[in-house]
C-alpha cells in the first residue's frame, strides 16, 4: 500500500510548528512520520520524544520526525521513512519561502531519462520513491493578523495559498475583526475553492484529522528561485542573515535591533544568552509581534546565541555590529 502524503505550508511566521506540535500531541492513533527541514527549527514538546537514532526522532504516540533537506534529500527521506517506520501518514513542512509547486511537479510530473550516470540514478531513488507515498494534499497555514499584507506583498504566500486545498487560519485569538476581514477577501481571490477552518484549543484531534484526511491536489504554477551563496534571495530581495555569538546580550537591546527593523525584518527565530539570567533566551519576530521569553535554565547545554534573520533587503554586516553592541560582561 503507498503512504499518503501531505505537505504543510504557510509564509514565515504563519503558525506551521504550532500546528504541527498539536498533531503531534494528539495523533488519534495514527502512525504520523514529519519530514522537516531542520530539526532544530521544530519546537517539539519534550515529553513528546521518546528515543533518537540518526536524524530521526521517535514521538509518543508512535509519531516520528525526521530531519531532510527538501532540495538534495526529499526522496531519499521519504524513501527511508516510509521503510524503516511504517508510518501511516507522511508530512512535509516546508519552508516559510518555499513554494509547494515545485514538490508538486516533482511527485506527479513523468521523470525524463538521463544519459549522465548520477542524474539517472537519482531518478531511479525517486521513481521508487513515488512508488511508497501518494498525495493526499496540500495545507497552507495563514496568520489572521498579518496574512492579508503577506499574501498581497509576497509572491511565495500568494503561491502557497494558490496551491493549496485546506487553508488553516491562525491567530485568530489575537487578530482583531479588521485583518481577519482582509485576510479572507485575499484569500477569496487566490484561493477561492479552498476550505478554510480554525481549531480552538482542545480540539487537537479535530486538527489532526483534518490535516490528514486524504484531499485531491487542486491546480497550480511552477515559479522559479534564483539562489546566491549563503544568502537567499526571493524576489530579488529576501535575505537570510545568521547570527551567532557565545557572550551574553542585553535582552532589552536585542529586542531593540530587531524593533527598529521594522516592516523589513519577515522572520527572526533563535536561542540567546541573556547577561545575568541562567535561563535560555528565545527570541522571536512572527507576523506582526516581536517578543524574547525567558526559558528554562541552560544546565550542562552549550551557552551560545544564534538567531536566523529574514526580511527585506537586510544587511548583514550591520546586523553583526549592532547585535555585538548588546554585549556584556556576564
Amino acid at each position: 500500500m503507498r503512504t499518503p502524503f501531505t505537505i504543510l505550508s504557510g509564509w514565515l511566521g504563519a503558525g506551521k510548528t504550532t500546528a504541527l506540535n498539536r498533531m503531534l500531541a494528539a495523533p488519534g492513533g495514527r502512525r504520523i512520520a514529519v519530514l522537516v527541514n531542520e530539526l532544530g527549527r521544530i519546537s517539539i514538546d519534550t515529553q513528546l520524544i521518546v528515543g533518537q537514532g540518526g536524524d530521526v526522532l521517535e514521538l509518543a504516540g508512535g509519531c516520528v520526525c525526521c530531519k531532510v533537506d527538501i532540495k538534495n534529500d526529499l526522496w531519499d527521506g521519504i524513501g527511508e521513512i516510509v521503510a524503516r517506520s511504517a508510518p501511516d501518514h507522511v508530512v512535509l513542512e516546508t519552508t516559510g519561502i518555499a513554494e509547494p509547486a515545485a514538490i508538486l511537479d516533482s511527485l506527479v510530473a513523468p521523470l525524463k531519462a538521463d544519459d549522465d550516470a548520477i542524474a539517472a540514478k537519482r531518478a531511479r531513488e525517486q521513481a521508487a520513491a513515488r512508488e511508497r507515498i501518494v498525495p493526499a494534499g496540500v495545507i497552507c497555514v495563514v496568520d489572521a493578523e498579518s496574512g492579508a499584507a503577506a499574501l498581497a506583498e509576497r509572491e511565495e504566500a500568494e503561491a502557497q495559498a494558490a496551491a493549496a486545498d485546506r487553508v488553516l487560519i491562525s491567530k485568530l485569538d489575537v487578530a482583531s475583526a479588521d485583518a481577519v476581514r482582509q485576510t479572507h477577501a485575499r484569500l477569496d481571490l487566490l484561493a477561492g475553492e479552498a476550505e478554510r477552518a480554525s481549531f480552538p484549543r482542545g480540539e487537537d484531534h479535530a486538527l489532526t484529522s483534518w490535516l490528514l484526511e486524504p484531499r485531491k491536489l487542486r491546480a497550480w504554477t511552477t515559479r522559479t528561485h534564483d539562489h546566491d551563496g549563503d544568502h537567499h534571495h526571493h524576489g530579488g530581495q529576501l535575505v537570510a542573515v545568521t547570527f551567532a555569538d557565545d557572550a551574553p546580550l542585553v535582552p532589552e537591546r536585542v529586542l531593540a535591533v530587531l524593533e527598529s527593523l521594522g516592516p523589513r525584518l519577515v522572520r527572526a527565530k533563535g536561542f540567546v544568552v541573556l547577561a545575568g539570567d541562567d535561563r535560555r533566551g528565545f527570541v522571536e519576530r512572527a507576523g506582526v509581534r516581536t517578543s524574547l521569553e525567558r526559558r528554562e535554565p541552560w544546565g550542562d547545554t552549550p551557552r551560545r546565541t544564534e538567531i536566523v534573520l529574514i526580511g527585506d533587503d537586510l544587511d548583514e554586516a550591520a546586523l553583526r555590529r549592532a547585535l555585538w553592541a548588546c554585549r556584556a560582561a556576564r
